[in-house]
């Protein structure tokens, strides 16, 4: 099944990648949730997002998606891969566990 080709990754280890590759992590979540509190240096990919981030050319991105939960997020990690990237992981327990965890967060 495809779910299980979802590469998952914890808090920690998305930090260190975020620190040491240069990844880039997204929020897709709804931009009312995102303007409310985010994960610093998170970035809003919007569905309308994620469809650009398909269509670009550099497949080499490394990218780490997270939702509340991490339900939406699996489902951006699927679109991603199917359209070829391969560097891509799904925050595991999603924004909350990055709240819990970290701490670390935007809030406006």
């Amino acid at each position: 099944m495809f779910w299980n080709q979802i590469k998952q990754i914890s808090v920690e280890d998305a930090k260190k990648l975020i620190k040491e590759e240069g990844t880039l992590l997204y929020d897709v979540r709804r931009p009312a949730d995102y303007e409310k509190s985010h994960a610093t240096g998170a970035l809003l990919a919007s569905k309308g997002k994620i469809k650009s981030l398909v269509e670009t050319d550099d497949k080499s991105k490394h990218i780490v998606c997270y939702c509340y939960r991490g339900v939406s997020s699996r489902i951006a990690c699927k679109h991603l891969m199917k359209a070829g990237f391969e560097n891509v992981w799904n925050l595991k327990g999603g924004y909350a566990a990055w709240q819990k965890k970290s701490g670390d967060t935007v809030h406006t």
